[in-house]
């Protein structure tokens, strides 16, 4: 159906009578020249001489914008005026040149259109007044300075004298002259200090003019007889006077017309060649005024006299009035509200309506003129005929909007304005659609507008330059060609001709424009442009020509042809350049063909496919992140389902050629297999969620449990593969469920709630009410073990509740526990907002082993505690004893301290069922193992650590501590302990821990690249140490030893090598001291102190010198930290058995005698284990302080 709709269409339109091609142009050329704020056309119209009054420079601009400049030479030579002659290529300039020692001189000179001067030196030098005769056959100079002569000037420079005769002296200066030749200049009139003259040069005889008895003259207005003349005076305001002379210079008199002139008149305005005036006469009030008999004007009229006395009735006024003539003589008023056409009879032939705010009147003919008012509003009035009469009629208006218009030019076609403060130059044209406004220059002192003879070019004065404008019509061809020979051409006449007929798809092959003002622009980067569109405006089709590039042509199609024929705009266009040169020419209605294999069904298939591969090729090839990937799927969807919204779309798509609902089903059908394949595979699903519809539903599904379960299937088998090879390299951990010391605390105001939990407990607490675990306890005691089966129980509820959450592990070496789980969250294959948003949704909870061994600082655990994420995702971590993360956690709404417990008799026999031996029987320990693994408890219970140890490589001949970790170490290598190979081995793991942990103070081991990669590697091998990256890879690139006791234990017997044959061992104080060692608290030897310490004081040995060393090191600690201990401190540090004997014996002590005292009392206790406790707890609270000759901890660097 779809088919035989558009083949309908098809012929629908074939049948149509073509349109006729038509073309057209606008636009205009400009042509800078020379700054000039005055231009005065020659006589024949083709060039204006151009310059600025009072400054150097003239020149001759033609119509083309060519400037000839003229030299007038001398360079303080100013311009002060330039007067055309009759002669159209010669003109007059007066000129002033100021010099310091003359002062101002005036001259005049003679140019000719080839820049050629003559001065005329015959005038006088000083203050000269010149004026041309009406037709500019002569020039009339007198120089106010000295009044002896008035001289004529020809065009050619020829001079001739008239002497003039002034009452009372022969050359006298006078104030004011008024010039008014008449006719062709040998005829005129002379008034010098409101004295009259007649000048006559074709009098017979030659005649001295004097005076006549006229005096006080203001103003002359010359008539069409050299002998009459209306004279103005100066005094009062009365009517002019017709003066009339006698033959050569004879006696005059005063003509006195029949019918009396007004009294009392405002201003007289030329008419017919001054044979008649209008006047403006006040007019008086009917009534009397109220202060005396007098009568007060009412208004104005205007009256049209002659020298027979007044014409017909007049035109009475509102207000002022003003009187403009048309080029061809017509009279034309205003007043405040109406505009008047005034005839040659004295009466009014048309008037207009009432206008507000008029600000100029603009004849153009009798039967026209423009009227412009303050508001920028422009109408066009015309006379027309109706039943009471001609009227003017408003037939065109429109409002331009501009600021104080000022109009410069006009003429029946359109009007030139400046505005803006004389910074901007429009053109009003009238055209068949009517008035339009454009704007055609931006400058700075817009003057004058002159228009170019015999053309429709203008030339405009501007600063800093001036300009010619030229219009579009003189464009003489212009020409554009497609693909396959089709080529449309507009002549110079606007003929348009067309060769074949162009296809729509088919490039440009072709785009000339022959245009004088294309002639700068060709230099331009820029080129020709051309656009194609639509019957409906809509853009087709674009291109460009570069002038620098004639041959490259650049075009593209922006939209698909339709299925039949159709009718496009073709317009070409020219950069702008100069100020605003531009071209635009449109071709309209030009038929456009269909190539013949565009058929729609091989559209609609080739829609379908290329729909197809929007979905597969950004899932196979573009990154998940790229946003191509996200967007073009949903993009071939929603082109394809718009096209079923309605017949209204389906209209507008119809031109595609494609058969939508064919193409919708396709569509909708790969969705549907899509999101079946995502339901059932997550590896498909995983593909498809970084891709738009599907994004969308994929929140939703990752909380059905059923999908749950599905999807994160592959994220609980390697969590539990990764806690499972951890406890394999812990030497074979097994988990023994023992409970474990549990302090709830549920937030401010709530007392802390002690009770004892098993590991089934904890894991509901952590995955059902959402609380964060801290397992918080000493080396040893089985922190990681408690962690990894938490861990492995959470997964088990997982697969039995998926909507549990599931465990992610942090990287240790992360400083911000939020962009940690962001980014352990990556391998699941999931959008970044997508995984935080299961973040946020308590879909999963953290999970770091070692907190006081990362790099995660307590503030930044308290930011996490604090944020939205610390809400809903909890936490589960491992830590030795430190107060400061204990602080951090109290931020959490709930939180619980988990300390496993060291082993009683019962938790002892349960460890040792664990570990059966080779016969699958309970292994016992013996009497000397047990002490061992007792460390210095006192309460006769394990380190949980040690038991495992012990049942382990516990053979014959381990009886101490140190011995039990040498067995260790030579166990794991399968080596006997005292063989050498054992023993080079010792020696190397003892130097790579004190480069690591004793300088660094980290327990993490560079692997990759590592010069020891080959030894690392057999230790890695023999399970002495384990990778160490949050996502463990072939190659691990960091490594630590499977404890960090057995580090710590590396760590002393390198201190012992290196320190042992030395006087002093302060080496000691900063294992006890240091913070980085500190805060790893252990309990193997003391119940308190650093794990390192502890492990020095078993390995230095337990004997006199190490105690001494540990009394020197506290009796110089008391000397120098009086002031910084206190006695509770002190009394803290020591046993419990022996605080309150040292409390009375210390009350008149100081802190420094007391902590002496508590040196000495400690030391005499027991064996020593007093003194290694006192040690312990002392040194950390004075660090930094060391004794005199430690050396200085170096600065923590990352190791790796």
């Amino acid at each position: 159906m779809l088919l035989g709709l558009v083949g309908g269409a098809g012929c629908a339109r074939s049948e149509q009578a073509p349109t006729p091609v038509e073309a057209s142009v606008e636009g205009y050329w400009v042509r800078p020249f020379s700054r000039a704020s005055r231009l005065e056309p020659c006589g024949h119209g083709n060039h204006v001489w151009a310059w600025t009054p009072q400054r150097a420079g003239l020149g001759l601009v033609d119509a083309d914008g060519g400037e000839l400049a003229v030299k007038l030479g001398d360079e303080s030579a100013r311009v002060v005026d330039v007067i055309p002659s009759a002669d159209p290529e010669r003109a007059w300039v007066h000129v002033e040149v100021v010099s310091p020692e003359a002062g101002r001189a005036n001259a005049v000179y003679s140019v000719d259109h080839h820049g050629s001067l003559q001065r005329i030196d015959a005038l006088p030098s000083q203050e000269l007044v010149l004026a041309p005769s009406k037709g500019h056959e002569r020039l009339w100079v007198v120089s106010l300075f000295t009044t002896k002569t008035l001289w004529v000037i020809d065009p050619a420079g020829g001079v001739e004298g008239v002497p003039l005769s002034i009452p009372g002296q022969a050359s006298a200066a006078v104030g004011r002259a008024t010039l008014v030749p008449v006719g062709d200049g040998r005829q005129g009139w002379l008034v010098l200090d409101q004295n009259l003259h007649q000048v006559d040069l074709q009098a017979k005889s030659k005649f001295n003019p004097r005076p006549l008895s006229t005096r006080n003259v203001r103003e002359l207005i010359p008539t069409s007889q050299a002998q009459r003349v209306w004279v103005v005076e100066s005094s009062g305001q009365t009517a002019p006077r017709l003066l009339q002379t006698g033959p050569e210079g004879g006696a005059h008199k005063k003509l006195v017309p029949p019918t009396p002139l007004p009294d009392t008149v405002q201003r007289p305005v030329v008419h017919q060649g001054g044979d008649s005036l209008w006047l403006v006469v006040p007019e008086p009030r009917a009534a009397k005024s109220p202060e005396g008999s007098a009568t007060s004007p009412a208004g104005f009229s205007l009256k049209l006299v002659t020298p027979e006395g007044p014409v017909g009735s007049g035109v009475q006024v509102e207000g002022t009035p003003s009187i403009e003539h048309s080029p061809d003589g017509a009279v034309w008023a205003r007043d405040e509200h109406r505009v008047y056409r005034l005839g040659d009879t004295g009466d009014e032939l048309a008037r207009s309506q009432a206008f507000s705010d008029m600000d100029a009147l603009l004849p153009v003919s009798a039967e026209h003129a423009w009227m412009v008012s303050r508001d920028g509003f422009v109408r066009l009035l015309s006379m027309k005929g109706s039943e009471k009469g001609p009227a003017l009629s408003v037939t065109a208006w429109v409002s331009t909007g501009l600021r104080a218009p000022v109009a410069r030019a006009w003429d029946a076609h359109g009007v030139w304005f400046v505005s803006d403060e004389e910074t901007r130059l429009h053109r009003l044209r009238l055209g068949a659609e009517g008035l339009s406004l454009a704007l055609v220059l931006e400058g700075v002192g817009l003057g004058d507008v002159r228009p170019i003879s015999g053309t429709e070019r203008f030339w405009i004065s501007s600063t800093p330059r001036s300009y010619v404008q030229a219009p579009a019509s003189e464009v003489r061809r212009v020409e554009v060609g497609f693909e396959g020979g089709a080529v449309l051409e507009r002549g110079a006449e606007g003929a348009v001709r067309m060769t074949g007929t162009p296809e729509a798809g088919a490039t440009l092959s072709s785009l000339e424009v022959e245009w004088p003002g294309l002639t700068r622009a060709k230099g331009l980067e820029s080129g020709l442009r051309i656009e194609v569109r639509d019957e409906n405006g809509q853009l087709a089709g674009q291109g460009l020509r570069r002038f620098v590039e004639p041959e490259g042509l650049l075009f593209q199609w922006t939209e698909p042809p339709g299925s039949t024929e159709h009718l496009y705009d073709i317009q070409v266009s020219s950069p702008e350049v100069e100020n605003g040169s531009r071209l635009t020419a449109t071709f309209r209605h030009v038929p456009f063909g269909v190539p013949l294999l565009d058929q729609v069904w091989v559209r609609t298939a080739l829609a379908c496919v290329g729909l197809t591969l929007l979905l597969l090729l950004p899932l196979v090839f573009l990154r998940p992140s790229a946003a191509p990937r996200r967007w073009l799927p949903l993009l071939g969807y929603s082109v394809s389902l718009v096209g079923a919204g309605g017949s209204e779309v389906l209209g507008l798509l119809s031109g595609l050629r494609i058969h939508l609902p064919t193409v919708v089903g396709v569509v909708s059908a790969e969705v549907v297999l899509c999101a079946c394949l995502g339901l059932l595979s997550p590896a498909v699903f995983r593909k498809l969620v970084f891709t738009h519809p599907f994004s969308w539903a994929a929140a939703p599904l990752l909380r059905s449990p059923a999908f749950r379960r599905r999807f994160f299937t592959t994220h609980v088998r390697q969590v539990r593969r990764r806690v499972d090879v951890a406890s394999a390299q812990a030497n074979g951990e097994v988990f023994v469920d023992l409970s474990a010391h549990v302090v709830e605390y549920a937030g401010p105001g709530v007392p802390p709630s002690p009770s004892e939990r098993t590991a089934a407990e904890l894991c509901l607490l952590l995955t059902h009410e959402r609380a964060h675990l801290l397992l918080q306890c000493a080396g040893g005691r089985g922190k990681s073990a408690l962690l990894r089966q938490l861990v492995r129980l959470s997964l088990e509820r997982f697969e039995q509740k998926p909507s549990s959450p599931l465990p992610v592990f942090i990287d240790p070496a992360a400083e911000d526990l939020e962009s940690a789980a962001k980014e352990a969250l990556q391998d699941l294959g999931l959008p970044e907002e997508l995984r935080d948003a299961l973040l946020e949704s308590g879909d999963f909870f953290l999970v770091l082993d070692g907190l006081t061994e990362s790099r995660v600082e307590p503030e930044a655990l308290r930011r996490y505690l604090e944020r939205e994420m610390g809400l809903h995702a909890p936490l589960l971590l491992s830590a030795r004893p430190n107060e400061a993360y204990r602080s951090a956690m109290s931020h959490a709404l709930r939180w619980m301290a988990v300390e496993p417990k060291r082993l009683d008799e019962a938790g002892l026999a349960r460890f040792q069922a664990a570990y059966p031996d080779e016969k699958g029987q309970p292994q016992v320990l013996s009497g000397a193992l047990q002490r061992i693994c007792r460390g210095r408890g006192a309460d006769g219970t394990y380190v949980p650590l040690l038991v495992r140890l012990a049942l382990r490589f516990g053979g014959g001949g381990v009886d101490s501590v140190i011995n039990l970790y040498r067995s260790v170490f030579a166990g794991l290598l399968k080596r006997d302990p005292d063989d050498a190979a054992t023993s080079e081995m010792l020696a190397f793991a003892e130097t790579l821990c004190l480069d690591s942990y004793w300088e660094h103070r980290s327990r993490l081991i560079v692997f990759r690249d590592s010069p020891d990669e080959h030894k690392l590697q057999g230790l890695l091998d023999a399970g002495l140490l384990v990778p160490a990256d949050a996502r463990p890879g072939p190659v691990p690139t960091h490594v630590r030893f499977f404890h960090d006791s057995m580090q710590s234990y590396l760590t002393a017997r390198a201190l012992f090598a290196r320190y042992a044959s030395q006087a002093r061992w302060d080496c000691l104080w900063r294992a006890a001291a240091e913070p980085g060692f500190a805060r790893e608290q252990s309990d193997l030897v003391t119940e308190a102190g650093s794990e390192l310490f502890q492990m020095c004081a078993y390995v230095f040995g337990y004997d006199a010198r190490l105690k001494a060393e540990l009394a020197r090191h506290l009796e110089l600690c008391a000397e120098a930290n009086d002031e910084r201990l206190t006695k509770e401190d002190i009394l803290a540090a020591v046993p419990v058995e022996l605080r309150e004997m040292l409390r009375r014996s210390g009350r008149s002590l100081g802190p420094g005698a007391l902590l002496r005292e508590a040196t000495r009392v400690c030391a005499e206790h027991g064996e020593g284990e007093a003194l290694f406790l006192l040690y312990a707890r002392i040194a950390p609270r004075v660090w930094p302080w060391k004794p005199d000759g430690a050396e200085d901890a170096p600065s923590r660097t990352d190791a790796a």
